[in-house]
């Protein structure tokens, strides 16, 4: 298993592939924890239940070339880049859905320029799959509470 931000680079993923490769390649699922929002490169689902399956790529069944190193790292971080657009939300809209300020703060994960105003401060973007998990586990730490005490 591998772990990264999903800020990653290009150059980074390519030296992750190409280190790969050279020990012989494995097939991997393309997954984003749930609790941090981070990337995982993993052998296999069987932890899925903390993780949301974004991609497969397999880096076993090609030659060592610098085109399928740069094409594997490039499927990598489209799919990335992809689940990205769909998930992304401002301050204002997660506290107007959600409401929970401290769920809010744990899926924190960059700013990026207003495209607005440009005078304006920068937007704080938030993951909404990551508060949404937040908000599930908490609801079931009340219920689990309420039933044991």
């Amino acid at each position: 298993m591998q772990r990264f931000n999903r800020q990653i680079q290009i150059e980074y993923l390519r030296n992750l592939v190409r280190q790969d490769m050279e020990k012989g390649g494995h097939s991997y699922y393309i997954m984003v924890d749930k609790r941090n929002g981070d990337v995982v490169l993993m052998n296999s689902k069987s932890d899925a239940a903390f993780y949301t399956h974004i991609g497969k790529v397999k880096t076993s069944q090609v030659k060592n070339t610098k085109k399928n190193i740069n094409a594997l790292a490039t499927q990598i971080h489209k799919a990335i880049a992809a689940y990205n657009k769909t998930c992304y939300i401002t301050y204002s809209r997660a506290v107007s859905e959600y409401g929970k300020k401290n769920v809010i703060d744990e899926a924190f994960v960059k700013t990026a320029d207003n495209p607005y105003y440009k005078c304006a401060g920068q937007m704080r973007l938030y993951d909404k799959n990551i508060i949404q998990y937040h908000i599930k586990s908490d609801n079931y730490e009340e219920v689990s509470k309420r039933e044991n005490g």
